[in-house]
């Protein structure tokens, strides 16, 4: 036998009657492969549409739900389109549970079908949104060089408007500021820093930032006086009760001088809208000495006001 006539003779008889019958073999396999199905469990993102502009969600809720879907096996699609979308237009404040159905389901291709949703409910807390003024807590951290120490911390701004989810806000009275290390230092310095909020839900309004003055001084000792008051201007011979007053006055310590307390003195100025008669309190003052100026400061005086009469006329 002839094997190549063979062949040539099962190829080539009748070759284009084979033809067909190869071409509607493919067909039929076509058709069958594409009625098949392939069904799989996707993940999707849970997304909300029309959250009121004065409520938020405040508790942890499911960023996902995973669903059965079908398609066929002849159709490619994209599944990171799909999402669970959630219409919160109608909200109120306080606990609600939320449905996710079918037709929750964005982006699905023609063809597609939701065969099954595993979480089919979504609990969720929702807030007023409120604000509120509070004060900047500047966080210091370190200690200045030996001999030094810090005298003033100033910020500015020193207040911030926060908002947030109410019960947030009513837990929170300051914003702090980042760390500020004064380690070593020996002089007073600027610095712009950012502000922190513990409660990650609450936000800054009006300023991510705010300006740091922090003033380092050489430490200083205090020297206790108890002076005699007078009254600015004498002529007018008011009379002030008390007479005398205990002050606090600091220098450096590196100031070794002996201060003479004699040379100091307390006293109250009268403005021009006092008449005779009249009892006025006014805050009492620590008169310092040229030689002491650019050394001394007065820390503080007791009682720190007075009560001064004018006398009348007789």
């Amino acid at each position: 036998m002839n094997w190549l006539a063979f062949l040539r003779g099962l190829l080539l008889d009748n070759w284009a009657l084979k033809l067909t019958s190869v071409g509607l073999a493919f067909l039929l396999w076509a058709q069958i492969a594409g009625q098949q199905r392939v069904q799989r469990s996707v993940a999707i993102p849970v997304e909300f549409i029309n959250m009121p502009q004065q409520l938020e969600i405040t508790n942890d809720y499911p960023r996902e739900v995973n669903v059965v879907i079908s398609r066929p096996s002849s159709l490619r699609m994209d599944e990171r389109q799909l999402a669970a979308v959630i219409d919160l237009s109608s909200a109120e404040p306080g606990t609600t549970v939320v449905p996710i159905t079918e037709r929750n389901i964005r982006n699905v291709p023609s063809g597609v079908q939701i065969e099954g949703i595993e979480q089919r409910r979504i609990r969720l807390q929702l807030e007023r949104i409120r604000r509120k003024t509070v004060r900047v807590q500047p966080s210091i951290v370190g200690q200045p060089a030996p001999g030094y120490q810090i005298r003033e911390v100033r910020v500015m701004p020193s207040e911030v408007l926060i908002s947030g989810p109410e019960s947030s806000l009513e837990r929170t009275t300051t914003a702090e500021t980042e760390s500020i290390d004064i380690a070593g230092r020996d002089q007073s310095f600027h610095q712009k820093v950012y502000l922190d909020l513990e409660d990650s839900r609450l936000r800054i309004e009006n300023a991510s930032s705010v300006d740091v003055f922090v003033v380092i001084e050489e430490k200083r000792r205090e020297v206790s006086m108890h002076l005699q008051v007078r009254v600015i201007p004498e002529e007018l011979r008011a009379r002030v009760s008390p007479r005398r007053v205990a002050a606090s006055v600091s220098v450096p310590v590196s100031y070794t001088d002996e201060v003479q307390t004699k040379e100091f003195y307390a006293y109250v100025t009268l403005g021009g809208n006092v008449s005779p008669g009249d009892t006025v309190d006014l805050p009492a003052r620590v008169f310092i000495p040229d030689e002491y100026r650019s050394v001394a400061r007065v820390e503080s005086v007791e009682p720190p006001t007075l009560k001064v009469t004018i006398p009348k006329p007789r």
